[in-house]
C-alpha cells in the first residue's frame, strides 16, 4: 500500500526546516489525544527510520533532512551523528513558525503573562493571540502547495499550548471559551501581553423607602455634569441616587474602571419601592476582585443611604440576564399602592366607587404617552391591563387604592385621565378630578402578566 504520509511530508521537509509542532499540525485533525508536537515528532521519528534505511542501503548523505536534526528533535540528531560524528544540529528558526510554538518560548510568555495577571482573582481565562500575517500567509501558500487536508490553524495551536502551560502556573483556573473571567491576548506583532478581565454583573432587587430619589444619577440640564450655579456645582439635579448607592461599593469592592446600572424598569422619583424590591443587575468593568462579600456591601449600602436604600442580592449572573430585565422585565406585572386627593369631596353615598372597582378590574387600558414624559418618549398608544383595582380606604376627599396591572402603565394618568389621553380614567369615571398625592410600588412580579 503506497503510503500517503510519506509521499506526503517527505517534499514538505525537503523544501522546509519545521519543528514538531509545525510538522504536526498539518495533520492535527487525524487522531485524538496527541499533541500537534507529538504528532510532528512520531512522523519524524517515522522519516529518520526511513532515512537510516536508505543510507545504510545506499549511504545517502545529510541533504534535504534538516528537520530530522532540528533542536527540537533530540532523536534525529543523536541518529545522525552514529554516522556523522562532525555533524552540528540544525539550530535554525522554524520556517514556519519562526520558533513562536518552541516550548521555551511559550513558557516565558506564560511567566510574563502570570505576573501581570497578579493582582486578579479569577478561575477561568482564554488565550487568544495576534500573529504576523506573513506566517498566517506562509501556512495558507504551504498547505495549498503541498496539498494538506488534515491540518489546524497555527493559531488554534498556539492558544491550545500556551494555555496549557499558563495552567501550570495558575493551576486553581480552567480554561473557559464561553464566559472567561479573564482573557490573555498575546500579540506577537507588537511583542505585547493584553489582559482584559471581563465585566462582572450582580443580579439583586432594591427597595427605595424615601420619595424624591431618582433611580438614576441625574445630571444638571444646564451644565450636564459640569457644575454649575443651578446645581450648586454639583453637576446634578438631585445629590443621591438609587444607582450611586447602590453601584459605588460593588464597584470599590472589585476595584473596576466603571460601573453601570441596570433597572428592570424605573419608578417616579416621587415614589417608592416596596416589597420584594425591583430587578437591577450592576454591571462592573474590569473588575480584579470577583470573590465579593455580599452580605457586608449589601449593609454598607443601607448604611451609607441611612436607611434610604436597601438591596438583596442574589448572586452573580451575565450579560444575558441585562438584556432580559430590559425588555422582558420591564413588563412585569406590578402591584401599587396610590393615595388619591380628589378636587371636591364625593358624596355622602360611596356606593359609586364599588361601581368604578368593579369596572376597572380586569380593564384595558389606551394610553397616549403622557404629557409629563413626552418630551422623552415617542408618542404612541399603549394598550395595558389593570387586573385588580380595589379601595383600602376612602374619606370624602382621599382615596387609597390598591392596584395590580400591567407593567408599562402610568399609574397617575390612570387616575387623573391626562386630559384625555388615558381612557378609561378613575377621575373619568368619578366625575371628579383626582391627582395621585402618594403613589408606591409594593411590588414586582415575576410574571409579564398581571396577577
Amino acid at each position: 500500500m503506497e503510503s500517503y504520509l510519506f509521499n506526503t511530508i517527505l517534499p514538505f521537509i525537503e523544501k522546509h526546516h519545521v519543528c514538531n509542532s509545525c510538522l504536526g499540525r498539518q495533520f492535527g485533525n487525524l487522531l485524538t489525544g496527541l499533541s500537534n508536537a507529538d504528532r510532528g515528532s512520531a512522523l519524524k521519528i517515522f522519516l529518520a527510520m526511513e532515512w537510516e534505511i536508505n543510507h545504510r542501503q545506499a549511504k545517502t548523505g545529510l541533504s534535504n533532512i534538516s528537520s530530522l536534526v532540528s533542536k527540537d528533535f533530540s532523536v534525529g540528531e543523536q541518529s545522525v551523528r552514529r554516522y556523522f560524528p562532525d555533524s552540528e544540529p540544525n539550530s535554525l528558526p522554524c520556517t514556519i513558525c519562526q520558533d513562536f510554538l518552541s516550548y521555551p518560548f511559550l513558557e516565558s510568555l506564560a511567566k510574563e503573562a502570570h505576573d501581570l495577571v497578579s493582582e486578579y482573582e479569577f478561575s477561568t481565562f482564554l488565550v487568544g493571540s495576534k500573529f504576523p500575517p506573513g506566517i498566517i500567509d506562509n501556512e495558507d501558500i504551504t498547505r495549498s502547495t503541498f496539498s494538506f487536508e488534515y491540518g489546524e490553524s497555527i493559531k488554534s495551536d498556539f492558544n491550545r499550548e500556551l494555555g496549557k502551560i499558563l495552567s501550570t502556573f495558575i493551576p486553581d483556573a480552567t480554561v473557559d471559551f464561553k464566559a472567561p473571567d479573564i482573557v490573555f491576548t498575546f500579540d506577537l506583532i507588537q511583542n505585547s501581553i493584553d489582559i482584559k478581565s471581563n465585566p462582572l454583573f450582580i443580579l439583586g432587587r432594591y427597595r427605595k423607602l424615601e420619595r424624591g430619589i431618582p433611580q438614576s444619577k441625574w445630571f444638571c440640564r444646564k451644565c450636564r455634569g459640569v457644575g454649575c450655579n443651578h446645581c450648586n456645582f454639583t453637576g446634578k439635579m438631585y445629590q443621591d441616587s438609587v444607582e450611586e448607592y447602590a453601584t459605588t461599593p460593588f464597584f470599590n469592592a472589585a476595584k473596576g474602571i466603571s460601573s453601570k446600572f441596570h433597572g428592570s424598569g424605573r419608578e417616579d422619583i416621587d415614589a417608592r419601592m416596596l416589597g420584594t424590591g425591583r430587578p437591577f443587575v450592576i454591571e462592573i468593568s474590569e473588575p480584579k476582585i470577583r470573590n465579593l462579600d455580599f452580605k457586608t456591601i449589601a449593609k454598607q449600602i443601607s448604611d451609607n443611604s441611612n436607611g434610604k436604600v436597601e438591596v438583596t442580592i442574589e448572586g452573580l449572573t451575565n450579560r444575558t440576564k441585562v438584556r432580559e430585565i430590559k425588555t422582558r422585565s420591564s413588563r412585569n406585572a406590578k402591584a401599587y399602592r396610590a393615595v388619591v386627593t380628589l378636587e371636591k369631596s364625593l358624596p355622602d353615598n360611596h356606593s359609586i366607587l364599588e361601581t368604578i372597582t368593579e369596572e376597572f378590574t380586569n380593564i384595558l387600558i389606551q394610553q397616549r404617552t403622557p404629557i409629563r414624559v413626552a418630551h422623552r418618549r415617542a408618542d404612541k398608544i399603549r394598550t395595558r391591563r389593570v387586573s385588580s383595582f380595589q379601595i383600602e380606604k376612602a374619606t370624602k376627599d382621599e382615596i387609597t387604592l390598591h392596584i395590580v396591572c400591567e407593567g408599562g402603565l402610568y399609574v397617575k394618568e390612570l387616575i387623573s385621565g391626562d386630559q384625555g389621553r388615558t381612557q378609561p380614567s378613575f377621575s373619568g369615571k368619578l366625575g371628579i378630578p383626582a391627582v395621585v398625592t402618594k403613589l408606591d410600588v409594593i411590588e414586582v412580579f415575576k410574571s409579564t402578566d398581571p396577577i
